[in-house]
Protein backbone atom coordinates (compact mmCIF):
# COMPACT_ATOMS: atom_id res chain seq x y z
CA UNK A 1 0.00 0.00 0.00
CA UNK A 2 3.03 2.30 0.08
CA UNK A 3 2.68 2.96 3.81
CA UNK A 4 5.68 3.07 6.12
CA UNK A 5 6.69 4.30 9.55
CA UNK A 6 10.13 5.67 10.43
CA UNK A 7 11.86 6.88 13.57
CA UNK A 8 13.81 10.10 13.06
CA UNK A 9 16.14 11.67 15.59
CA UNK A 10 16.75 15.03 13.92
CA UNK A 11 15.04 17.58 11.66
CA UNK A 12 17.53 16.68 8.92
CA UNK A 13 16.37 13.05 9.04
CA UNK A 14 12.73 14.18 8.76
CA UNK A 15 13.58 16.37 5.77
CA UNK A 16 15.43 13.52 4.06
CA UNK A 17 12.54 11.14 4.67
CA UNK A 18 10.01 13.64 3.30
CA UNK A 19 12.21 14.03 0.22
CA UNK A 20 12.13 10.26 -0.33
CA UNK A 21 8.34 10.27 0.07
CA UNK A 22 7.91 13.12 -2.39
CA UNK A 23 10.16 11.38 -4.93
CA UNK A 24 8.02 8.23 -4.68
CA UNK A 25 4.83 10.06 -5.67
CA UNK A 26 3.34 9.36 -9.06
CA UNK A 27 3.44 12.33 -11.45
CA UNK A 28 2.71 12.76 -15.14
CA UNK A 29 2.47 15.52 -17.72
CA UNK A 30 -0.96 16.83 -18.71
CA UNK A 31 -2.03 19.75 -20.88
CA UNK A 32 -2.74 21.71 -17.69
CA UNK A 33 0.47 20.92 -15.79
CA UNK A 34 3.95 19.69 -16.74
CA UNK A 35 4.31 17.76 -13.47
CA UNK A 36 0.80 16.79 -12.39
CA UNK A 37 0.56 14.84 -9.15
CA UNK A 38 -1.26 11.58 -9.77
CA UNK A 39 -1.32 10.48 -6.13
CA UNK A 40 -2.09 11.72 -2.65
CA UNK A 41 0.49 11.92 0.13
CA UNK A 42 0.04 12.00 3.90
CA UNK A 43 2.97 12.72 6.20
CA UNK A 44 2.12 12.18 9.85
CA UNK A 45 4.76 13.64 12.14
CA UNK A 46 4.68 12.81 15.86
CA UNK A 47 7.16 14.70 18.00
CA UNK A 48 7.87 13.44 21.49
CA UNK A 49 9.90 15.22 24.16
CA UNK A 50 10.78 13.51 27.42
CA UNK A 51 12.28 15.17 30.46
CA UNK A 52 13.16 13.57 33.79
CA UNK A 53 14.53 14.89 37.03
CA UNK A 54 14.56 14.84 40.79
CA UNK A 55 11.85 16.40 42.97
CA UNK A 56 12.43 20.09 43.52
CA UNK A 57 14.02 20.68 40.11
CA UNK A 58 10.70 21.39 38.41
CA UNK A 59 7.02 21.71 39.08
CA UNK A 60 6.16 19.35 36.21
CA UNK A 61 4.35 16.04 36.65
CA UNK A 62 5.72 14.35 39.76
CA UNK A 63 6.29 10.64 40.18
CA UNK A 64 5.14 8.68 43.21
CA UNK A 65 5.38 10.77 46.38
CA UNK A 66 8.09 8.61 47.91
CA UNK A 67 10.29 8.36 44.79
CA UNK A 68 11.41 11.98 44.58
CA UNK A 69 11.67 11.59 40.77
CA UNK A 70 9.54 13.00 38.01
CA UNK A 71 9.17 12.54 34.31
CA UNK A 72 7.28 14.71 31.84
CA UNK A 73 6.43 13.71 28.29
CA UNK A 74 5.09 16.13 25.70
CA UNK A 75 3.64 14.87 22.44
CA UNK A 76 2.79 16.93 19.38
CA UNK A 77 1.21 15.73 16.14
CA UNK A 78 1.38 17.33 12.73
CA UNK A 79 -0.45 15.90 9.73
CA UNK A 80 0.66 17.16 6.33
CA UNK A 81 -1.66 16.19 3.49
CA UNK A 82 -0.96 16.86 -0.19
CA UNK A 83 -3.80 15.80 -2.44
CA UNK A 84 -3.71 15.29 -6.16
CA UNK A 85 -5.76 18.07 -7.71
CA UNK A 86 -9.20 17.70 -9.22
CA UNK A 87 -9.10 17.76 -12.99
CA UNK A 88 -11.51 18.28 -15.87
CA UNK A 89 -10.55 15.86 -18.66
CA UNK A 90 -11.74 18.18 -21.43
CA UNK A 91 -9.36 20.90 -20.17
CA UNK A 92 -6.36 18.65 -19.48
CA UNK A 93 -6.71 16.59 -22.65
CA UNK A 94 -6.49 13.38 -20.61
CA UNK A 95 -7.02 10.17 -22.56
CA UNK A 96 -6.28 6.51 -21.97
CA UNK A 97 -4.38 5.85 -18.72
CA UNK A 98 -4.35 9.56 -17.78
CA UNK A 99 -8.14 9.69 -18.16
CA UNK A 100 -8.53 6.66 -15.88
CA UNK A 101 -6.18 8.25 -13.32
CA UNK A 102 -8.20 11.46 -13.51
CA UNK A 103 -11.42 9.56 -12.82
CA UNK A 104 -9.87 7.82 -9.78
CA UNK A 105 -8.38 11.08 -8.45
CA UNK A 106 -11.71 12.90 -8.77
CA UNK A 107 -13.56 9.95 -7.20
CA UNK A 108 -11.20 9.85 -4.21
CA UNK A 109 -11.46 13.62 -3.70
CA UNK A 110 -15.25 13.35 -3.79
CA UNK A 111 -15.15 10.54 -1.19
CA UNK A 112 -12.86 12.64 1.01
CA UNK A 113 -15.30 15.54 0.74
CA UNK A 114 -18.13 13.22 1.85
CA UNK A 115 -16.09 12.10 4.88
CA UNK A 116 -15.31 15.68 5.87
CA UNK A 117 -18.98 16.64 5.48
CA UNK A 118 -20.04 13.71 7.66
CA UNK A 119 -17.56 14.73 10.38
CA UNK A 120 -18.67 18.37 10.54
Amino acid sequence: DGLSEWLCRSPAEVQTLMGHGSAARATAQTNANDVSSRSHAVFMVVVEQSEAGIAGESELAAGPADSGAWQAVRIGRLNLVDLAGSERPRLTGATGQRLEETKKINQSLSALGNVISALT
